[in-house]
């Protein structure tokens, strides 16, 4: 299952006159707070190969060497699948992902540029998103206790 994909949206950020990695901003953000709180799947299966193997990029996001979208690029094709999950992240995830969609373009930091997508991928930027998913966390735990 995919929560989301930068090619979803491809044809608003051509009309926007942006180039399509715009796209990945919103997604790997959340991602990356997905990543920061462990709800993230450590390992991945390599199609065509048995097993696993563990996701030594993941360091680029705990290290900030990467930004968010630029690591969803370069590292989930783009998308932000089931598998990119453990089974805690992928709960919280299909409950709340569709709401942080919703909000995000009334975080202030975003909501200050012309749209979404002209939102800089940059930690700043991750910054500002956070409190959102924090938020949405806490309310999330509170309820599934």
């Amino acid at each position: 299952m995919t929560y989301d994909d930068c090619s979803w949206h491809s044809d608003t950020t051509s009309e926007l006159g942006l180039d399509g990695d715009a796209a990945a901003t919103h997604i790997g953000m959340f991602y990356a707070w997905a990543v920061a709180n462990n709800l993230h799947s450590p390992t991945m299966a390599i199609w065509g190969e048995p097993g696993e193997r563990t996701r030594p990029e993941l360091a680029a996001l705990f290290n900030r060497t990467k930004t968010p979208g630029r690591y969803l690029l370069d590292h989930c094709c783009g998308e932000l699948n089931l598998s990119d999950l453990n089974p805690r992240g992928q709960a919280f995830t299909a409950a709340a992902y569709p709401q942080y969609l919703r909000a995000y373009g009334y975080i202030p930091e975003i909501a200050r540029h012309e749209t979404i997508y002209h939102a800089p991928d940059t930690w700043d930027t991750y910054e500002a998103v956070a409190p959102l998913l924090d938020e949405a966390w806490a309310e999330w735990r509170h309820h599934t206790a």
